[in-house]
């Protein structure tokens, strides 16, 4: 569930004001030895670009340095300025490589040795900080004093040699073209076309490790509900899968797509009744009745900490009386839970139409970070939420959502455990994505005001849904 669905004020899409972000580019080629940049002679800029600030930075700062400069590149991360000292605001830098050998400088631009650069040859003093620490980062990346795989200038040839040697005994051949979605060190998601079914490549870092090992267990048990996939990198924590021919739920306009999504997401439930053992060694979160009740008091301890330390008001600020008997009635709710007798199965606590893709007559799910083994029920209120919040007029929250799902239940649970389930769903569907995801037990992100607002906008929901 996304800060979105529990935001009563939040802002729809549609009213956003079109903001957009300059990002100066810190443009590599050979091997990261030259830097691109912008000038005859010194003093020097950094090339820039301008992006949506509401979309994927490395995809769209590819396209427009691509746009801009006629130059076909890569993100490689963000350089860590945090360390810097500067003055005034700090611009935004995106760290790129070229794909391409030999581009010869223009009369805008012009190709510079990146490790002798002196501190006079650019306007702005930001920018040989950023330059500075940009080097400073990928020798770390590449001796290995630094986790970051996807940092270091060259890896998309080395992904590329793995990735052509994993699909030669499927008679595949890589095309050279690829989609980079995001930029990280240690993250990496992209679209490789070959002489013919694409193939996505996903690497994860912490704290999304949990989701290499997930992904590849959930291909091999139930196949034909995940992504197949077809090589692991485990080295990289990345593997590498066929591309399913659908789009995104929430691109589709059809409401059998959504009536399908439910019923496909109950089937894969139930038939990983009996691989709840299988889940949980491959890494997804324990969130089964006696696991949730044993959260709930530690929970609401830190929410009232956290309630304390708000300043303002609204939103209402709930007492340590309010936070006790919301103890009581989770634990009430837990306790009714377990009497209705549902097998804990294969959940997803991030189960919105972006992580699921549709065809005529397949759906698959993504994206299983925040996979879990426990009710079943919440999964579907989280799609459900996000319905509500989408505001589709053509698609009928109980007939295309619920009926579906709960149709695929009445086959194995009792018809009146299936509608007390769907009553307790709400309620603990906030509590198992706010107690389950555990950024209440990171001191760190407690202490980010927006952590700690999120949170108790969770809690005082849970008290919604009881009253």
């Amino acid at each position: 569930m996304s800060s979105a669905a529990v935001e009563q004020n939040s802002v729809p899409a549609v009213a956003r004001p079109v903001l957009r972000d300059l990002y100066r580019i810190l443009l590599l080629q050979k091997n990261g030895t030259e830097l691109l940049v912008s000038g005859e002679r010194p003093p020097f800029t950094l090339p820039c670009v301008e992006i949506s600030r509401w979309e994927r930075v490395a995809e769209n700062v590819i396209a427009a340095v691509r746009k801009r400069y006629g130059i076909s590149a890569m993100s490689l991360f963000t350089p860590d300025l945090s360390a810097a000292t500067t003055d005034g605001e700090q611009p935004l830098y995106q760290v790129m490589e070229t794909r391409e050998t030999g581009i010869a400088a223009t009369e805008e631009t012009r190709w510079l040795p990146a490790n002798s650069l002196p501190d006079q040859s650019f306007a702005d003093r930001q920018d040989v900080v950023a330059i500075t620490e940009m080097i400073r980062q990928i020798a770390e990346f590449q001796k290995g004093e630094a986790i970051g795989p996807f940092g270091r200038p060259g890896w998309i040839k080395e992904l590329s040699s793995w990735v052509q040697r994993e699909i030669e005994p499927y008679g595949l051949r890589l095309s050279g073209e690829f989609r980079q979605l995001n930029a990280s060190p240690i993250f990496a998601l992209l679209r490789l076309e070959t002489n013919g079914q694409a193939l996505w490549f996903k690497a994860v870092g912490e704290p999304n490790l949990r989701e290499f090992p997930i992904s590849v267990t959930l291909s091999r048990l139930f196949p034909g509900f995940v992504p197949t996939v077809i090589a692991t990198h485990p080295a990289w924590h990345g593997w590498l899968t066929t591309e399913f021919p659908g789009s995104t739920l929430d691109e589709v306009s059809d409401a059998c797509a959504w009536q399908q999504a439910a019923r496909t997401m109950a089937e894969l439930q139930v038939a990983s009744v009996e691989k709840t053992d299988q889940l949980l060694e491959a890494g997804c979160k324990d969130l089964r009745v006696t696991s949730l009740l044993t959260l709930v008091d530690p929970f609401l301890e830190v929410m009232s900490r956290l309630m304390e330390q708000q300043q303002k008001t609204p939103p209402p600020v709930l007492g340590r009386g309010e936070l006790q008997m919301l103890g009581i009635q989770i634990k009430e709710a837990l306790s009714a839970w377990a009497q209705l007798d549902i097998p804990d199965t294969l959940g997803h606590l991030d189960f919105n139409p972006g992580n699921i893709l549709c065809s005529a007559n397949q759906c698959v799910f993504l994206d299983w970070a925040e996979a879990y083994v426990g009710p079943p029920f919440l999964t579907i209120e989280y799609l459900r939420e996000h319905l509500v919040r989408l505001r589709r007029e053509d698609i009928n929250l109980d007939a295309d959502v619920v009926k579906p799902y709960e149709t695929t239940w009445r086959g194995i649970v009792s018809p009146e455990a299936v509608s007390a389930a769907l009553d307790l769903a709400p309620v603990l569907a906030v509590f198992a994505y706010a107690a389950g995801t555990g950024a209440w037990q990171n001191p760190t992100m407690l202490r980010e005001p927006k952590t700690a607002a999120y949170l108790r906008s969770l809690t005082r929901r849970m008290q919604g849904e009881m009253q």
